[in-house]
C-alpha cells in the first residue's frame, strides 16, 4: 500500500507468542508446505483465508507450460501455410496428448480434492 505525501505511516505491533514444540512443528511443515511465512500464514488463518495445498500442482503446472509451448509451435506452423504437413500433423497429436494429460491431472485433482491446512 503506498502513502501519499503527508499521510503518516500506520505503526506496525509486534506479536510475541508461545508455542509447544509440536505447534512450532505445525508451523513450519506449512510454511514448507505453502512457501509462505509465519506471518502470512497468522494473518491469513486471522482473516480466515483458507489455505490450500493443491496435490500434484507441478506436475499439472509443467503440463499447462508444455501445452502452450506446443500451442504456439502449432500456431506459428498454421501461420506459414503449411497446413498438411507432418510436422504440423505430428504437433497436433502432441497438443492432443498434452490435453489427455492435462485432462487426467485435473481429474485426479477433482478426486483427491485440495486438503485445507
Amino acid at each position: 500500500m503506498s502513502r501519499r505525501k503527508g499521510e503518516k505511516m500506520k505503526k506496525r505491533l509486534q506479536l510475541n507468542i508461545r508455542l509447544t514444540p509440536e505447534q512450532d512443528i505445525l508451523i513450519n511443515k506449512k510454511i514448507q508446505q505453502t512457501k509462505k511465512t509465519k506471518t502470512q500464514i497468522i494473518i491469513d488463518a486471522l482473516n480466515e483465508n483458507p489455505i490450500y495445498i493443491v496435490p500434484n500442482f507441478n506436475e499439472v503446472l509443467k503440463e499447462i507450460k508444455y501445452l502452450g509451448n506446443k500451442t504456439n509451435e502449432l500456431n506459428q506452423k498454421l501461420n506459414e501455410k503449411n497446413l498438411n504437413t507432418q510436422e504440423t500433423q505430428t504437433l497436433i497429436q502432441q497438443l492432443q496428448q498434452g490435453c489427455n494429460e492435462l485432462w487426467r491431472l485435473l481429474k485426479l485433482l477433482n478426486q483427491e480434492k485440495p486438503k485445507q491446512v
